[in-house]
């Protein structure tokens, strides 16, 4: 399916509702609002669009601020056909001006929209399973410190925690000097 098509699927299914902005859907976006969010989605077809990123946010905001909606809680998804570089997109997602933006370039880009969690898939269980071996003696002093200071339900102070950073270095020391006596 296309990224578009998945996206606008997910928005509706998080219970979002197309509005007709003629001003927005002259710029080739769509809008979309619920209780809380507001979303305006486009497709960007070619790369040469990306360059127009911010200056398509801005009039966006200039169009919603004259039609008094809440900026604040408006997001900017950007689904873009095929694989984007790293820096491009931080640098798409890391720039506030105008309005919050996100790229989107698979449906895992969609989990990472807050307000679309409800329907996130976790394809893997996490195991929280953990094996303690003859190396893991940090570990296992660390847990059995959180068992004895109920760390699971209460958080640990300031000094809980330079006690136990203390626990720690004095085995990291213990352990170089053994290996050095061995040497």
């Amino acid at each position: 399916m296309d990224i578009f098509n998945a996206t606008h699927n997910r928005l509706l299914e998080n219970g979002f509702i197309i509005y007709d902005k003629e001003d927005i859907e002259n710029l080739g976006a769509s809008f979309y609002k619920s209780p809380i969010n507001n979303v305006v989605l486009k497709k960007l077809h070619y790369n040469e669009e990306l360059n127009l990123i911010k200056i398509l946010s801005m009039e966006i905001r200039s169009i919603l601020m004259d039609s008094n909606e809440n900026i604040w809680n408006t997001y900017l998804l950007f689904c873009i056909d095929g694989q984007i570089d790293f820096e491009t997109n931080y640098k798409i997602e890391r720039d506030t001006n105008s309005l919050r933006k996100y790229a989107i370039t698979s449906e895992l880009d969609l989990n990472r929209v807050p307000f679309l969690d409800e329907y996130r898939v976790i394809k893997k269980p996490i195991k929280n399973n953990i094996a303690i071996g003859d190396e893991d003696e940090y570990l296992e002093e660390i847990i059995q410190f959180l068992q004895e200071s109920d760390g699971k339900h209460n958080r640990l102070s300031v000094d809980q925690v330079d006690m136990l950073m203390s626990k720690i270095l004095k085995l990291v020391e213990l352990r170089y000097e053994n290996r050095q006596d061995n040497s």
